[in-house]
Formats: C-alpha cells, sequence, structure tokens
C-alpha cells in the first residue's frame, strides 16, 4: 500500500486494485471509499502513515458501490461507527450487501439463477451488507457541511455514482470512476451506461478543479482532463 499526497490535507492510498483517498478536513479526518474486502488494515495503516489514527476518522463517503469501492464499508464500520454518506441507490444497495446491479434485467435475473439467489457470493456481485444506517446525498450537497466536499452526480460507469469536487486551493476533483488515468488518461469501462459517461466527463470539466483524482491511475491535470473529455 502507497499513500500519495495530493495536496497539502488530501492523500491518495493505492490498494492494490483500487485508490481510495484520505481528506483532512477541519472537521475531522475523511476516507473516500473503503476498497475490497479485507482492506481495513491498510486503509488504517495509510491513516496512521498520515500522522493520524484510525479514531480520528470521522466520515466516509461511498462514490459508488462497486465491491473494490464499497467492501470494506462493513469491517471498518465494526470498528468506529461514524456517518456514511452516499447517493440513494448506492445506499440501498451496500445496505443489502449488494455491489453491483445489471441494468438489464434479464442479465440480473440470469447472474441471480448462477449465484443460487446470492447463496453464492461472487466477489464483483456481493459484498458484506452494512447495518448501519446511511445518510444519503444528493447533488449540490456539501460533506461535512460549510467548506466540505462537494457532491456531483456522476452516473454512466455506475447508475448511482458520485464524483466530489473540494473547491479549496489547488482545487480537486474526485472523478471516481468515470474515467481512469493508468497507462492513460481515458473513460474507465462503463458497466451502465457508454453514452451517460461521456455526458457525465463532459459535465465534470465545468468546474473550475487544477487536479482530477481517479479511482483507479494517477492524478491528472485539469488542461489535460478537459482535452480529453470536453
Amino acid at each position: 500500500m502507497e499513500v500519495t499526497k495530493i495536496t497539502e490535507n488530501v492523500f491518495q492510498l493505492t490498494l492494490p486494485i483500487v485508490n481510495v483517498f484520505l481528506v483532512d478536513h477541519p472537521s475531522g479526518l475523511i476516507l473516500i471509499d473503503t476498497g475490497p474486502k479485507g482492506s481495513k488494515d491498510l486503509i488504517f495503516e495509510g491513516i496512521r502513515k498520515i500522522g493520524k489514527q484510525p479514531k480520528d476518522l470521522k466520515y466516509i463517503i461511498l462514490t459508488h458501490a462497486h465491491h473494490d469501492h464499497s467492501g470494506s464499508l462493513a469491517a471498518i464500520l465494526e470498528d468506529i461507527n461514524i456517518p456514511v454518506y452516499a447517493s440513494p441507490l448506492c445506499a440501498k444497495m451496500v445496505s443489502k450487501g449488494i455491489a453491483f446491479e445489471p441494468k438489464l434485467k434479464i442479465l440480473a435475473f440470469l447472474l441471480k439463477l448462477i449465484t443460487l439467489f446470492g447463496l453464492i457470493r461472487l466477489q464483483f456481485l456481493y459484498i458484506d451488507p452494512v447495518f448501519y444506517p446511511i445518510k444519503t446525498v444528493s447533488e449540490g450537497d456539501t460533506i461535512p457541511g460549510k467548506n466540505g466536499l462537494h457532491i456531483i452526480n456522476a452516473p454512466g460507469h455506475s447508475a448511482e455514482q458520485i464524483a466530489l469536487f473540494y473547491p479549496v486551493k489547488e482545487a480537486l476533483l474526485f472523478a471516481a470512476d468515470s474515467a481512469e488515468n493508468i497507462k492513460s488518461l481515458k473513460p474507465s469501462y462503463a458497466y451502465q451506461s457508454q453514452e451517460i459517461n461521456v455526458q457525465t466527463l463532459k459535465k465534470l470539466t465545468f468546474f473550475p478543479f487544477d487536479v482530477a483524482i481517479f479511482g483507479h491511475g494517477n492524478a491528472a491535470g485539469k488542461k489535460i482532463f478537459d482535452s480529453k473529455f470536453k
């Protein structure tokens, strides 16, 4: 697990298959996404590496329900009972332990048959259900309030995905999985709708950020982001 300092108060934790982020906000430490199942100890290690303790964690924001972004939420909440924020659909899914819900009804039904209606817990389909209340957010909300992270509806990669805009010095766009920057900057694979994802990426270019950061890959500057997606 690698810790990368993005700005003075924002850190990227590079887990084996995904990035999660820590924001050292005046109201308390914020964790954005929780990684796949088994990531809790790595995340707590990352918190210590930035000079904090797991008890300093005060908020969790989920960008979407996919297992690599929400899989360790239940385990973290067993240790630290703190507020969790997510879109209404994401909150509903993780509360039921669902990580991926196909758009096509026939595909959803086939996956249920293959897994014997949930008895076979394939990792990309299911996570440990979360039995704690999850606070739902809508576009324009700010977490944790004044001077917080602005919620942006960002569907395409998944129906329930949100992105986050943090308008501080060196303003940041947490683009979630609307795009990736592993070998090159490009749209992430669109599980639900490539067309909607393109619209989301165009929408994100209108925010006055300096740096975009992603669930997968390295950060990218505003000019590079806009040249790809505007």
